[in-house]
C-alpha cells in the first residue's frame, strides 16, 4: 500500500499543479502537502501515524520519523525534515522550469534548516531533504544519464544550502540544473514487508493483522521493512552514488545514522496516546513510520553490511 502511494501520488500531484498553468493563484506547496499526509493517514494499519500541529511554524514543512521502538537501547529512530518547493514556468529564453524561492530569505531558510538538523534537536538524529513538487509539463522521462523529473523528487539539503547561501541567480535554480541529484519519492516509501522470527504479544502497530468472517483476529508475523537502520542505510548509498557523479560536497559533510532511545513524546505517538502538551510542541505535520523490526533481524543486518556503517 505504502508504495502503491509513491508511484501513484506522484503523477496526481503533477496534473493538480498543471492546473493552475497561466492563473494568476498558484496552488502553494502547502497544498500538495497537506494532501500527501492525508493519503498517508489511511494508513495507520501498517504503522503510520500522521500528526498535525495546532499552530504550524515555518522552516521544514514535515517531519518523517522512522522507528524501531521495539529495537534495545530504548528503541531506534531518524527523523526526516522534508522542505517543499514547487517548480514555475518562465518564458524567457524559449522557456524552462525553475524553483522561485529556492533560495528564500537569500539562502537563510535553507541555513537554517540545515542548524536545524545539524544540532540534533532534542537529541534527535535529523536529516534534511528538499521535496519538489513538478506540473506535468515539467515531467521528463528517465534518460541515459539524468533520474527522471517527477511530480514528487527529493534532493538532499546538503547539496543545496551551499549553492543558495547569500542568494542565487535564477540559473541556479533551474530544475535541470538539480535533475542530476533527484531521487523518487519511492525511496522513502516503498519498502518490503519481512517476516518475524518470533510472534510478537501483545501486537503492537506494525504488525499485521485479519479478521475473516467475524472470526477471531489473526495475527501475522510479519512487519513493514522500514526500520531506521535500513532507512539510513539506502540514503547513504542513494548520497554515494550522487558522490561518484561529480563534485557536489565532500561526503564527511554527511552522516546518515540512526539513534537509540526514541523521546518518551514519540513513543507516545506510536502507542497512540498523544496528550495535549506533545501536540502543543508539534510545530511541522509529522508523520511516524512505526515497525516491529529490530535492528538484529538479517534483512537489517544485510543492509547496514552493504553500506559499510
Amino acid at each position: 500500500m505504502l508504495c502503491d502511494l509513491a508511484h501513484s501520488f506522484p503523477p496526481k500531484v503533477a496534473e493538480l499543479l498543471e492546473r493552475d498553468r497561466g492563473l494568476k493563484r498558484n496552488f502553494r506547496e502547502e497544498s500538495v502537502t497537506d494532501l500527501l499526509m492525508a493519503s498517508l493517514i489511511g494508513l495507520e494499519p501498517f504503522g503510520i501515524r500522521v500528526d498535525f500541529p495546532d499552530e504550524p511554524s515555518t522552516g521544514g514543512d514535515m517531519d518523517w520519523i522512522f522507528a524501531a521502538p521495539h529495537d534495545i537501547g530504548g528503541g531506534r529512530y531518524l527523523r526526516i525534515i522534508l522542505q517543499a518547493k514547487r517548480a514555475q514556468f518562465a518564458k524567457a529564453k524559449g522557456g524552462y522550469w525553475y524553483y522561485h524561492h529556492l533560495d528564500h530569505d537569500k539562502g537563510k531558510q535553507a541555513q537554517t534548516l540545515m542548524a536545524f538538523s545539524g544540532s540534533a534537536p532534542g537529541g534527535i538524529s535529523t536529516l534534511p531533504l528538499y521535496i519538489f513538487y513538478h506540473p506535468t509539463s515539467a515531467l521528463l522521462a528517465k534518460s541515459a544519464t539524468k533520474p527522471a523529473i517527477e511530480g514528487i523528487n527529493l534532493v538532499f539539503a546538503h547539496q543545496i544550502a551551499p549553492v543558495v547561501a547569500g542568494g542565487c541567480k535564477r540559473d541556479r535554480k533551474m530544475v535541470d540544473i538539480w535533475r542530476g541529484s533527484f531521487m523518487p519519492l519511492s525511496d522513502i516509501l516503498c519498502w518490503p514487508f519481512v517476516h518475524l522470527p518470533r510472534a510478537i504479544s501483545p501486537s503492537p502497530p506494525g504488525t499485521i493483522g485479519f479478521q475473516i468472517n467475524g472470526g477471531p483476529r489473526r495475527v501475522l508475523p510479519i512487519a513493514p521493512a522500514f526500520h531506521p537502520d535500513v532507512v539510513a542505510a539506502r540514503l547513504e548509498r542513494r548520497f554515494e552514488n550522487l558522490r561518484e557523479k561529480g563534485p557536489i560536497i565532500d561526503i564527511s559533510a554527511l552522516s546518515i545514522t540512526a539513534t537509540d532511545n526514541i523521546p518518551n513524546d514519540i513513543r507516545r505517538a506510536i502507542d497512540g496516546e498523544v496528550t495535549s502538551a506533545d501536540r502543543k510542541e508539534i510545530s511541522r505535520p509529522r508523520v511516524i513510520f512505526s515497525t516491529t523490526m529490530t535492528r538484529d533481524h538479517p534483512s537489517v543486518i544485510r543492509a547496514v553490511s552493504r553500506s559499510g556503517n
